[in-house]
């Protein structure tokens, strides 16, 4: 799938080759045309048109948010390179483009990492993907069954210890397979970011609008939301601060 490149350089997207495209890629070559002749709104139209039929392409999401770049609309292209980001992370022409597109916020949030526990052993099975490790899971669980077939099966006493080994070995590999599929799953799920759409909002001590004022926050930076609270979510900014900030005010990644 091809992408156009960093904005700063203004290039073409890749070519494609392929002899036979579907309807999709061929969606695709036209809203990147029209990219490529400045027509920018009619390019977003188009992107839209394809998210909507799969929403699983980070190239659209990128192509997305550098042409609303292009038309200066700062928010919405931050959003979609987060878009692109959370498809195929660490892609470095993404995050070049997320960099320049944050310098015109208003908001100069220091980025500040701080990992827990669970951070820590996401930095280890996020290797792979929720499928990936179900698909191990069952491969392992499936080996447990031949071997036991073969343990149950077979005279021989070599074959005997040699299945019962191995059935032990894969028993334990489906075992921390389907808890590294289970680990991903929750990890993912429960930990979610946004970006803020209002174009100023403040970031309160409580759940309530009377509460104190921490600070104020402005459209384009992003938020990690910890917990949720009818209207309201608390969410932890970039540089660890934290606070309350209505539901309605971000979109999430």
């Amino acid at each position: 799938m091809k992408y156009i490149i960093y904005i700063l350089l203004f290039a073409l997207p890749s070519v494609s080759f392929a002899q036979d495209k579907s309807q999709w890629e061929k969606k695709f070559d036209n809203a990147n045309s029209l990219y490529i002749k400045e027509n920018y709104a009619k390019a977003i139209e188009i992107y839209h048109e394809l998210i909507q039929e799969k929403d699983n392409s980070p190239e659209v999401f990128f192509n997305l948010a550098n042409a609303y770049y292009k038309l200066n609309n700062n928010t919405d292209a931050i959003y979609y390179y987060e878009k692109a980001l959370k498809l195929a992370p660490d892609t470095q022409a993404f995050l070049t483009n997320l960099n320049y597109a944050r310098k015109n916020l208003e908001d100069d949030i220091t980025i500040v990492k701080e990992y827990d526990q669970q951070d820590i052993i996401h930095q280890s099975l996020g290797i792979l993907t929720v499928n990936q490790w179900a698909t191990l899971s069952t491969l392992a669980a499936f080996l447990v069954l031949i071997c036991f077939i073969c343990y149950y099966l077979t005279t021989k006493s070599n074959v005997k210890k040699l299945s019962f080994t191995c059935l032990i070995l894969f028993l334990f590999l489906s075992l921390v397979t389907a808890y590294s599929a289970y680990f991903e799953d929750h990890y993912k799920s429960d930990a979610y970011s946004g970006i803020i759409f209002d174009k100023v909002l403040e970031l309160k001590s409580e759940a309530r609008h009377t509460s104190d004022t921490i600070r104020e926050l402005h459209e384009g930076t992003r938020v990690h939301v910890l917990e949720e609270k009818s209207l309201w979510i608390k969410v932890q900014l970039d540089n660890q601060e934290e606070g309350w900030i209505e539901k309605k005010s971000i979109k999430v990644i």
